[in-house]
């Protein structure tokens, strides 16, 4: 029996994009059967093209849940960005790949330079750092093999439905960036795998869809990484994981204050105490089973080649 696939798109003042992506949805060889554009309160037009108008920007992860529930007869959910543009194959590559791959996704592009990767992938560190795999690198060896990976990233993903049955939606509580490395480690530890095929091209702009240029990173995203690195810290971390947990404290808040954004870092760290006790009673797995999986990840980014960042070779110095 042929699955049912719904793409659910996040939209806030997406004039442009959307529509940009919405036609590379027309355009797929294997079409989508639901497609359910979730807005954000936006103000720039892009709202007339949504299925679901929440009037106020609740955030990415709020968003893509209203879309899951509305989704609820679909065996399979794509999460998209609304500055993601898709292959025309990318859908059908994706439901084509290994059967054991519950989460899938695909070589994503720049959009601006797509000689580059965005991201084949993404990994979470024992210190609970997130990384997009390949990152930057030019497009292809190594990243033109298949293969299994710790996470996907939420700008381009297609999810079994069976993953929300079992372990819930997003966390809300992350009104944006990190939702997805915290899902993914939530569905690995529930033994959920995730899958790589670089066959399913995708290209993302990078930034747009909460409002940046892509071509840095605007204070507001730097308080939400800050705080969603401490909850993540709060939810997951034990034992030997808090002294690499610090040190990536230590090593994100010297970049984020030496490039002047310290007023952003201490508005996420304070957002992040405020949450910190009702994040660390709310974990249903056993912690011990982190580690094994992130001493895992950890290794895909080490053979990821992050030598030209300062962040990875500091976070590997021994």
């Amino acid at each position: 029996m042929k699955a049912v696939v719904a793409a659910v798109i996040p939209n806030w003042n997406g004039a442009g994009r959307l529509e940009r992506c919405l036609e590379s949805l027309r355009e797929q060889i294997r079409p989508f059967d639901q497609v359910i554009v979730v807005d954000n309160g936006s103000t720039d037009g892009s709202e007339t093209l949504a299925q679901i108008r929440l009037g106020a920007n609740h955030g990415f992860a709020a968003a893509v849940n209203r879309g899951i529930a509305a989704a609820a007869g679909a065996d399979w959910i794509a999460i998209l960005n609304n500055d993601v543009v898709l292959h025309p194959a990318w859908l059908q590559m994706l439901l084509g790949a290994c059967e054991q791959g519950d989460l899938r996704t695909g070589r994503t592009l720049q959009m601006r330079r797509p000689a580059l990767l965005d991201g084949a992938g993404d990994a979470l560190s024992l210190g609970l750092a997130a990384v997009r795999l390949g990152h930057g690198a030019p497009d292809g060896a190594p990243y033109d093999v298949p293969r299994e990976i710790f996470g996907v990233c939420f700008a381009a993903a297609l999810i079994s439905a069976d993953v929300f049955r079992r372990i819930g939606v997003l966390e809300d509580r992350f009104f944006a960036y990190l939702e997805d490395a915290e899902f993914c480690l939530r569905a690995r530890l529930a033994g959920f795998r995730a899958w790589y095929e670089p066959m399913a091209v995708a290209w993302h702009e990078g930034g747009a869809s909460s409002g940046g240029s892509g071509d840095g990173m605007p204070a507001k995203v730097v308080e939400w990484m800050t705080a969603h690195q401490l909850l993540l810290a709060a939810r997951y971390a034990s034992g030997e994981m808090w002294p690499r947990v610090a040190w990536v404290q230590a090593l994100w808040a010297t970049r984020t204050i030496l490039r002047g954004q310290a007023g952003p870092w201490c508005r996420g760290v304070g957002r992040a105490m405020r949450q910190w006790s009702a994040m660390r009673d709310a974990f249903p797995f056993d912690l011990s089973a982190v580690i094994p999986t992130l001493r895992e990840a950890e290794e895909a980014i080490k053979r990821d080649d992050r030598g030209k960042d300062l962040f990875w070779r500091l976070y590997f110095a021994e």
